[in-house]
């Protein structure tokens, strides 16, 4: 693929997994994640087994969630800078 085709295709995917990122707000959810991490390390958390086996249960589906995301950005990010540098040589 010509480099010129090749960032025509890439920059079709850029807005696209901006809007992901919005869509499934990922900012809400790592806020989310931290504060879960914050209610973690209060005294008398594990108090309440089904209550803290939920917030777990839920901290890790969030982080799943966020790294999923940022890791398809990265990987676009990776293809591309990968692609542009072998044209360079």
């Amino acid at each position: 693929v010509e480099l010129d085709q090749f960032k025509t295709i890439m920059n079709a995917y850029e807005e696209p997994l901006a809007e992901m990122g919005i869509h499934f707000d990922v900012a809400g959810k790592e806020r989310r994640i931290e504060e879960l991490e914050r209610k973690i390390e209060e005294p008398g958390f594990w108090d309440n087994p089904e209550e803290s086996q939920e917030l777990m249960k839920e901290l890790k589906n969030l982080k799943e969630l966020v790294e999923t995301i940022h890791g398809l950005y990265t990987s676009y990010e990776a293809v591309s800078y990968t692609h542009l540098r072998a044209h360079e040589t």
